[in-house]
């Protein structure tokens, strides 16, 4: 991410490169008077965060830096607004050195409170100093708030020609899975705006859009040919594959949405045990034909905003005055309806449709495999 760190001013810069070197966050004990205290606050509706006293500011402090990355944590944070946690959040957003480099929930909350509390300069710095595989992790974070702000940092990279490509790839993949996203990248598409390296990645992120037009609009612009078509789904099911590599496909296509033994993002059904429950042809019918039975409780809505945001997920909660989206990456939005323009439900499944046009037979067939494999131990 060297063209961010190069925009910087020198101590900004160096700043930026520490941020690599910050432990990650570990549990503490609570006190109790700090427990009750956050309890109490927690049951008055008339608590005011901006308005108490150091005393109590200080407990509340004590009690997130000991829960940082629950959450409570989280709710707590957003909830109150707390400016003086910019710091956990960083670490929580930021993925420590030799960390799995694929974005997480938790770095999807951290990013979405960071921007809420106005610290997005801390955002970019800590993206300037993070080597490549953690700043695609960390750009995979933003792009999952889904807010046009988030988008267009990501937008940012994406079209920088000094950003790594392989960073640049993650950022693409990461956008593709939002409408906001999708919508941004035809735009760079139809202005010209997109590097020739990634163009192909682009295409292959909207032609699996859940929305139809977006696949037809993609397939147009990028000039995406037909694959030779599948062999029917009772002869795919005869065929043995490598769970193996199975495995590796489903980490490169369905991460993001699915959790297997507690790999993975909180977002899809579970897949821990699918193997057990479907056949290897139901398993095909799911991934080829993902609308055609929706899961009840994974029913999708399209959410638009009075500031232009554009969300899509599914409703984990809702009051007469908000409701909770839970967006593809597991990062959750809340919504006050008087802020809401409208509120569609999908008719298509929110699961990706048309995978099996970027992926090739082979790695179909090893990730049925894989699935198939996946059976209480």
């Amino acid at each position: 991410m060297r063209a961010f760190a190069d925009s910087l001013p020198p101590l900004l810069a160096a700043a930026a490169v520490l941020i690599t070197a910050i432990p990650v966050l570990r549990a503490a004990e609570v006190s109790d008077a700090d427990k009750r205290i956050v309890q109490t606050v927690q049951r008055l509706s008339t608590f005011n965060y901006a308005a108490a006293s150091q005393k109590t500011k200080d407990a509340i402090g004590r009690y997130l830096d000991a829960t940082a990355g629950s959450e409570e944590y989280f709710a707590l944070v957003e909830k109150y607004s707390i400016a003086a946690q910019s710091g956990n959040l960083l670490k929580l957003a930021t993925p420590p050195a030799g960390a799995d480099a694929a974005g997480t929930a938790k770095s999807g909350q951290a990013v979405k409170l960071l921007f809420k509390l106005g610290q997005q300069q801390e955002v970019v710095k800590a993206l300037a100093g993070l080597p490549s595989d953690a700043a695609g992790a960390l750009l995979e974070s933003i792009a999952s708030v889904g807010t046009q702000e988030a988008v267009a940092l990501v937008m940012t990279a994406i079209t920088d020609p000094a950003t790594p490509v392989e960073v640049r790839l993650c950022a693409v993949k990461a956008l593709g899975l939002s409408a906001a996203g999708q919508k941004t990248l035809l735009e760079a598409a139809h202005a010209g705006r997109l590097p020739e390296d990634v163009r192909g990645a682009v295409g292959t992120a909207l032609v699996t859009s859940t929305d139809e037009a977006v696949r037809t609009e993609a397939a147009t612009i990028f000039q995406m040919t037909a694959r030779k078509p599948l062999p029917p789904v009772a002869e795919l099911a005869k065929r043995g594959g490598s769970a193996e590599e199975g495995h590796g496909v489903f980490m490169t296509y369905c991460f993001t949405c699915h959790q297997v033994n507690g790999e993975g993002i909180d977002f899809g059904p579970a897949l821990s045990e699918i193997g057990a429950k479907l056949a290897k042809e139901a398993l095909y019918d799911a991934i080829l034909h993902p609308g055609a039975a929706i899961s009840f409780g994974y029913e999708g809505y399209e959410v638009k905003t009075k500031s232009g945001d554009i969300f899509t997920g599914m409703i984990t909660a809702s009051t007469d005055t908000e409701f909770s989206l839970k967006l593809p990456g597991g990062v959750v939005q809340k919504c006050l309806v008087s802020d809401v323009v409208s509120k569609t439900p999908l008719t298509v499944s929110l699961m990706t449709p048309g995978l099996e046009t970027v992926m090739d037979e082979t790695q179909l067939v090893n990730l049925v495999e894989y699935l198939s494999s996946l059976k209480k131990k």
